[in-house]
């Protein structure tokens, strides 16, 4: 079974779940209803088919989440 991706708890799941549903910003909303997915123990395959963006992609997303904090979401 692969190994699951560890997000920080930089916000509980229910706010990363709160801002990806109340963002205006598509790209920021997607970035945090990917970290909120995995968040919540979606694997990264679940995660790839649900929102589109690639495993690379992903990852990315969650090294900058998990070493500064959610001010990284959203950037183009």
């Amino acid at each position: 079974m692969p190994k699951r991706i560890s997000i920080e708890p930089h916000l509980s799941v229910e706010e990363l779940e709160q801002r990806a549903r109340q963002s205006k910003n598509p790209v920021e909303r997607t970035h945090y209803q990917i970290i909120w997915l995995l968040a919540k123990g979606l694997g990264s395959e679940q995660v790839m088919k649900t929102t589109g963006y690639s495993r690379s992609w992903i990852y990315e997303l969650v090294w900058g989440y998990n070493r500064i904090g959610p001010q990284t979401l959203g950037a183009h």
